[in-house]
């Protein structure tokens, strides 16, 4: 709501696909997501795709992604791991995580102790933190865990939705909302909020069919497995309002690319 009230929204805003990893690929590449070869979730995309990341880099970003990548591999000699799509830090789970996830480290596994969305955004900060005050322009992608099943991250605060079915799920979108505001709140804290372009969405429509925003839900083509919710935030540029004029994940590197110059 807060992102709403200051930024923009995308009313009819579309993942690439109704489930995660080709909607990912479309993020990555800014292309369908059949042409990277990932036509479903768990398939790695082509190693010798052009990245948001690689362009970036390239262009003297420095770059890191942290949390649910979901595109390819965790070990640090792979052709397919972060690092051959173009970032130079990364702390990821290969699939979905939950509590005290095992993360690879740029290849090195490591143990973590927590909920794994928490984890994502310490990560992430981190990373802000330390390339805040360089020469380089910033470049962080933050995909999460959460909602995911098995449900067992749970928000800070009273327990919530106890008598309602779904009690699981809206817990964990719950502590995604915290996590989204916690690290809003450090762009600011940290004095980089201003020139910073944040956008949030989804990767595929929501898991209950009442509250996914449209027919049916994730894992179909009609607009409850595909429609999603999109906000941008760049206070220095004041883009504020909203817009009914179909956009997708596809859009997203083009689009990025020319705000960033």
């Amino acid at each position: 709501d807060a992102m709403s009230k200051s930024g923009f929204v995308f009313d009819r805003f579309y993942a690439g696909a109704p489930v995660c990893s080709p909607t990912r690929a479309s993020v990555m590449t800014g292309r369908s997501p059949i042409r990277t070869k990932v036509t479903n979730h768990g398939r790695y995309m082509r190693p010798h795709e052009q990245t948001i990341a690689e362009t970036l880099s390239a262009a003297g970003y420095v770059t890191g992604i942290f949390g649910k990548v979901h595109l390819g591999s965790g070990q640090p000699d792979s052709s397919c791991n972060p690092s051959g799509m173009g970032f130079e830090e990364w702390v990821i789970g290969l699939n979905f995580f939950d509590n005290d996830p095992y993360l690879s480290r740029n290849g090195k596994i490591e143990h973590r102790k927590g909920k794994g969305s928490v984890l994502l955004i310490d990560d992430t900060i981190a990373f802000l933190k330390k390339h805040k005050d360089g020469n380089k322009p910033m470049f962080a992608v933050v995909w999460f865990p959460s909602p995911h099943n098995p449900h067992r991250e749970v928000p800070d605060g009273p327990s919530l939705y106890d008598d309602q079915k779904h009690a699981g799920y809206y817990r964990e979108i719950t502590l995604l909302d915290q996590q989204v505001g916690r690290l809003r709140k450090e762009l600011r804290r940290q004095g980089i909020a201003d020139n910073t372009i944040f956008f949030y969405c989804s990767d595929n429509g929501g898991l209950v069919p009442e509250t996914s925003g449209g027919r049916a839900m994730k894992g179909s083509i009609y607009e409850g497995g595909l429609r999603v919710p999109a906000i941008l935030e760049w206070p220095k540029r004041k883009i504020s309002g909203r817009t009914a004029i179909p956009v997708s994940t596809s859009d997203l590197y083009p689009t990025l690319m020319a705000m960033a110059g």
